[in-house]
This record gives C-alpha cells, sequence and structure tokens, in this order.
C-alpha cells in the first residue's frame, strides 16, 4: 500500500452553496448572470495509508473546500445585493454589465486560486501521513484548541466598541452643526468632515481585520464535521456512533450560523459605514452594525461551546483511532 499513486479529477461548481431563490435573481432576464463554469482540480496523490482511496479522497476534499465556496456564493450576493439598491436606470444598467462580465468571474478567478492552494496543501499532507486517522483527528483537535477560547468573540467586541466610540463622536458634531450658527456652524462642520475622514477608512480596516481573522480561526475546524463521521465507521459502538454523529451534525450547523453571521455583518457595518459616510447618525444605522455585530457574536459564542464540548469526543475517538 505505501507510496501508492491516486490520481483523478473533481470538478466543483461554484455555485455549490448558494440558495437557489437568489440563483434565480440573478440568472432572472434583467440580470443575465450566466452560470459559471465548473472548477475542474487534476489530483496526484500519494498515498501512504489503505485508509485513503479515491471516494473518500474526493469526500474530503469536498470538505475542505466548502469554506471558500460558501465564501464565493456570500461574496457574489453581496455584490448583486448592492444593484438592486441603485435607483437611476443608466447607473444600473452599468452595474449590471460589470458584474455579469467581470466581477463573478473575477471572484471566481480568486476561489480557483484558493481552491489549488488548499488542494496542495492536501496533497502534501497525505503524501506525510499527516492525513492518515490518528493525524487527522489530532489536527482536528487542534484546530478545536486554537478557536475554542475566547479570541473570535474578542476580536468582535473590539469592533463593536471601536464603532460605538466613533458613532458617538460623528453624531456629537453633527448634532452641533445642526444646532450652531454663522462660525459655530462651519467650524462644527469641518471638524465633522475631517473626523469622517478618519473614522471611516479606520472603521473599514478593522472590520476588515476582524472578516479576516475569524476566517482564519474558522479554518481548522470546517472539516472536523466531515472527519469525525469518516472515523466513526470504525470500532465503535452503536451508541456511539450515534453521539458522534449527533455532535457533528451540531457542529456543522453552529459553523454554518457563524458563517451567515459573518457575511450580514460584513454587509451591514459597511451599509453603516457608508451611510454615515454621508452624515446620517440615525438610530437605525447605529443599530444595523450593532444588532449584526451581536449576532456574530452570540453565534461565535455558541460556536466556542459546542467546540469545547466536541473536543472531549475527539479526545475519546483519538484513544481509539492509537488502538487500530
Amino acid at each position: 500500500m505505501a507510496d501508492d499513486q491516486i490520481k483523478f479529477k473533481i470538478s466543483f461548481d461554484p455555485l455549490e452553496e448558494m440558495d437557489d431563490k437568489k440563483w434565480k435573481m440573478m440568472a432572472a432576464k434583467e440580470i443575465g448572470l450566466k452560470k459559471p463554469k465548473p472548477i475542474v482540480l487534476t489530483c496526484d496523490f500519494t498515498v501512504t495509508s489503505a485508509k485513503w482511496n479515491e471516494k473518500k479522497l474526493k469526500a474530503q476534499l469536498e470538505a475542505i473546500m466548502r469554506y471558500d465556496l460558501s465564501l464565493f456564493a456570500s461574496q457574489v450576493w453581496q455584490d448583486f445585493d448592492k444593484i438592486k439598491k441603485i435607483k437611476k436606470e443608466p447607473a444600473k444598467k452599468k452595474a449590471i454589465t460589470e458584474f455579469t462580465k467581470n466581477q463573478v468571474k473575477n471572484l471566481q478567478k480568486s476561489l480557483e486560486k484558493r481552491m489549488k492552494e488548499k488542494l496542495e496543501d492536501f496533497e502534501e499532507d497525505i503524501a506525510s501521513g499527516a492525513s492518515d486517522d490518528l493525524g487527522a483527528l489530532k489536527g482536528a483537535r487542534k484546530g478545536l484548541n486554537a478557536s475554542a477560547g475566547k479570541k473570535i468573540t474578542y476580536k468582535i467586541e473590539q469592533v463593536a466598541e471601536r464603532f460605538e466610540e466613533r458613532f458617538k463622536l460623528l453624531k456629537g458634531l453633527k448634532d452641533a452643526e445642526t444646532r450652531g450658527s454663522g462660525d459655530e456652524k462651519a467650524k462644527a462642520g469641518k471638524e465633522l468632515e475631517k473626523e469622517i475622514a478618519s473614522s471611516i477608512p479606520l472603521l473599514a480596516k478593522q472590520l476588515e481585520g476582524l472578516i479576516k481573522g475569524i476566517t482564519k480561526e474558522l479554518g481548522p475546524v470546517l472539516a472536523t464535521p466531515s472527519n469525525m463521521r469518516k472515523s466513526i465507521k470504525k470500532d465503535m459502538s452503536d451508541a456511539a456512533k450515534a453521539e458522534y454523529k449527533k455532535s457533528s451534525a451540531e457542529l456543522e450547523k453552529v459553523l454554518k450560523d457563524v458563517l451567515t453571521a459573518l457575511s450580514a455583518a460584513k454587509k451591514n457595518v459597511i451599509d453603516a459605514l457608508s451611510k454615515m459616510k454621508r452624515k446620517d447618525f440615525s438610530s437605525g444605522v447605529k443599530g444595523l452594525a450593532e444588532s449584526s455585530l451581536n449576532k456574530l457574536d452570540d453565534s461565535a459564542g455558541k460556536l466556542s461551546d459546542t467546540m469545547k464540548d466536541i473536543d472531549g469526543k475527539l479526545k475519546t475517538l483519538e484513544q481509539a483511532a492509537k488502538k487500530r
């Protein structure tokens, strides 16, 4: 078995994680988005364990690529959602053309690049034996432990606090401009423009850092449900199998909730910053950002609790794997 070669091609639909209703809106005649071509990856594995065959390798690749496909679907929808809000017809028509001709294609290029990089990493893991049962379980536990603390929620809280701080400052200046007259009004207006010019880019940069940070934290965890389901096929009682199946489904759900909340937070905070740039400091703008960040915080907290619980189950499975 050692150093056997397994070669195959695997095809991915870029819109695999896209909601059907959303796709139908983008494919409608007035938009005319054509379905992106499949992404075909050529795989060349050197396997060092009898565990692996083509079917299992494909299943693992599907689990590994799931996050990037979800991210692609989210990015495409966010770009389309912006078009829906454009009121003037000439500008809307121009935006639709850019969306259908360039934006989706550029997003797919980035998606394909990331997927090829992940494939290369996975091929190296297989060749080194790092993805065998025990290695996969250790990797899954390491991923859970790395993310199960308060890293994610702490980062969200930092962004939320900074947003509230800057919003309060800008709203105060706007109120002063509204109430003032003459030189006082002009002074408040200049100060407001100055603070907007510095605050909005700062908040946008912090949001970008938050998105990247959470994405990185989630990376090691995304394949864990799949790893758990594969491992429970061996050397376990029916009761244990049922427990691991239940836990993997639970983890999968909370991961999906975090990804959904992350996408919504990115969209809503960017929308709020855009409104603030136009000097809209209404309670609705503040609530738009804060509610989405709170939902993200809640989903991240649930993920953290779930991962801590599942880590104990993985530890037991790791011990079982050592005896195989």
